[in-house]
């Protein structure tokens, strides 16, 4: 019995030592006064020469010689696989926390956002994309194509006030969460993008929260025909959550044969207390799987992982990335129906000239993983490289994408005007 209370204490004093370390490295090295060292300059990429004049903390900018920057303009280039323009520090980003900086709660920290979503909620629905300045032009563009199928119920999280304040001017449904994105500086997830990929999962469970359901998307989705009516009819009327297929993480393709796309997901919020659950694990899973640095995808590390673990296809009845089904499963844990979407109808990956005739959704990502003749297809933005530790999107990749999406005639951002 004594031994007990001794190991408790002994723990619990081990416990406050680390918690004491850790806030000690993250008050120390905020903003370090003095020259980086040979590892984090070997951590960044660089020489100890060249780390000298190169920022403690990544730089952002929506000004530019007095006028508003091109997307990606204001942000630091030069991301490569193991380098980077500004300093990494391995302890301070490590002692950082790895718990979420709030709770989804839809009375406190999402008020506006449930306000505006209950304004232009359909059917209980709402469909909603996260995006900064830096993204308003491909915001506009998603915007513009559900207006042009007549859909209503759309609203824009902004993770920035000018991006807000911009959405507003032109009559776009918004609410400004550039302090809840804020929040997020307390964390590991010291980069924007993944600051901003976790935060829209929050977000998306304080509108369940409100008891709404959700259609949550990226922005770079383009709706190219009606979804509404093949989500809403059997067997997916039956599912609580539906997903597009993903080709990684690798690990959970490997259990269930499909990772999913955190950035095309339908949620329910009929069993409300389950999904919130699902929720709140899968960001507590990104945020203990943030160290896997592909190209940020923290989100979509805690919803592929949970999914994987808890399904009841786990080994046993895998599916596949490009399975032209709907595909189903129990999340044991949750009690939770989830579905993978047909990938013909939904895809992720291909050519955009063969998937065109059957496509709902436009959504491609360049991915070798399944053969060359996904490496590079046509109608696909080009693989920039995997830049590990990306801080923000530069000007090139939003240049590129707009190249894309007007070769294959889907780039009308034009068409949201300031009266909407």
């Amino acid at each position: 019995m004594h031994g007990r209370i001794l190991l408790a204490i002994i723990t619990t004093a081990a416990r406050r030592g680390a918690r004491a370390r850790r806030t000690a490295v993250v008050e120390e090295e905020a903003f370090p006064n003095r020259a980086p060292t040979e590892k984090e300059a070997r951590d960044s990429g660089a020489t100890l020469k060249a780390a000298t004049s190169m920022p403690w903390l990544p730089t952002h900018s929506t000004n530019c010689n007095g006028r508003p920057c091109e997307p990606g303009e204001g942000n630091l280039r030069g991301y490569k696989m193991w380098g980077q323009p500004y300093i990494h520090r391995e302890a301070w980003v490590q002692a950082k926390s790895r718990r979420p900086p709030h709770t989804p709660d839809p009375t406190v920290n999402y008020a506006e956002l449930v306000r505006v979503a209950r304004g232009v909620a359909q059917r209980n629905l709402v469909v909603m994309a996260a995006g900064d300045w830096d993204f308003r032009l491909i915001v506009f563009n998603w915007v513009s194509h559900l207006r042009a199928l007549g859909v209503r119920n759309a609203l824009v999280l902004a993770m920035d006030r000018e991006l807000h304040t911009e959405l507003v001017r032109r009559g776009v449904p918004s609410a400004d969460n550039s302090a809840n994105v804020d929040a997020w500086n307390t964390t590991c997830l010291q980069r924007h993008v993944q600051r901003v990929r976790m935060e829209r999962q929050l977000a998306l469970a304080a509108l369940v929260a409100a008891g709404l359901d959700v259609l949550h998307t990226d922005a770079s989705v383009i709706f190219v025909r009606d979804v509404f009516t093949r989500l809403d009819a059997p067997p997916l009327a039956d599912a609580d959550l539906l997903v597009q297929r993903e080709g990684g993480p690798g690990g959970a393709v490997k259990k269930v044969g499909s990772a999913v796309n955190a950035g095309f997901t339908l949620v329910r919020s009929r069993q409300r207390d389950a999904v919130l659950r699902f929720l709140s694990d899968a960001v507590r899973r990104g945020l203990v799987e943030f160290y896997n640095r592909w190209n940020n995808v923290v989100d979509q590390m805690g919803w592929s992982f949970l999914v994987a673990d808890t399904s009841d296809r786990r080994y046993e009845r895998p599916t596949s990335q490009l399975a032209n089904e709907s595909t189903f499963t129990t999340l044991g844990r949750y009690g939770l129906r989830l579905a993978w979407l047909p990938y013909d109808e939904f895809p992720r990956i291909g050519s955009w000239d063969a998937l065109r005739p059957t496509a709902r959704i436009y959504h491609l990502t360049p991915d070798g993983s399944l053969g060359p003749q996904f490496a590079s297809p046509w109608g696909v933005p080009p693989f920039r490289g995997h830049r590990q530790r990306l801080d923000r999107y530069d000007d090139v990749d939003f240049a590129e994408h707009a190249k894309v999406m007007q070769t294959i005639g889907l780039w009308r951002p034009h068409l949201v005007t300031q009266t909407g």
